[in-house]
């Protein structure tokens, strides 16, 4: 088995946090220019606080999943490689180290890779480009960690 690369590129993901970016900048601006025309100052600035943190908080989640060489989950003979999103850091995990694959969620839309130690690591298909690309690595995973079959 030769190492296979699955890049992560959010660009629906992106694009959303862009789009929540730029409507609570209108919000922040709206609650700020209602704070100097009412009597009613503090509650607006607080709106205008609010709505601003969530705005630079899109804008930080927007920068962080932006596409970068080496962001993805690898597959080798040694086990899987997973770039994690947010720390920047791999996380590798060997194939001894992975007791199960499972597919869960709202059709399937989240990669649980089960441990032996009892923990987990999840990957959402929020992250690749394509319903396709997470499927291929779904896939490509249940192969060589078959899901386990539970008693009826």
């Amino acid at each position: 088995m030769e190492p296979r690369f699955y890049a992560f590129d959010p660009r629906p993901t992106r694009r959303a946090l862009f789009v929540g970016a730029c409507v609570l900048a209108v919000l922040s601006a709206w609650a700020l220019a209602d704070a100097r025309s009412t009597h009613n100052a503090p509650l607006a600035v607080a709106r205008a606080g609010l709505t601003g943190g969530l705005m630079f908080a899109f804008v930080y989640a927007w920068h962080r999943l932006r596409p970068r060489p080496g962001w993805g989950v690898t597959l080798s003979p040694r086990g899987v490689e997973l770039a994690r999103p947010f720390t920047g850091s791999h996380l590798q995990l060997s194939w001894g180290q992975i007791d199960s694959v499972r597919r869960f969620g709202r059709g399937g839309d989240v990669l649980g890779l089960f441990l032996d130690e009892g923990g987990r690591v999840l990957v959402t298909r929020h992250l690749f480009p394509s319903k396709t690309a997470f499927g291929e690595l779904a896939s490509a995973l249940e192969e060589r960690k078959p899901p386990p079959r539970f008693d009826a």
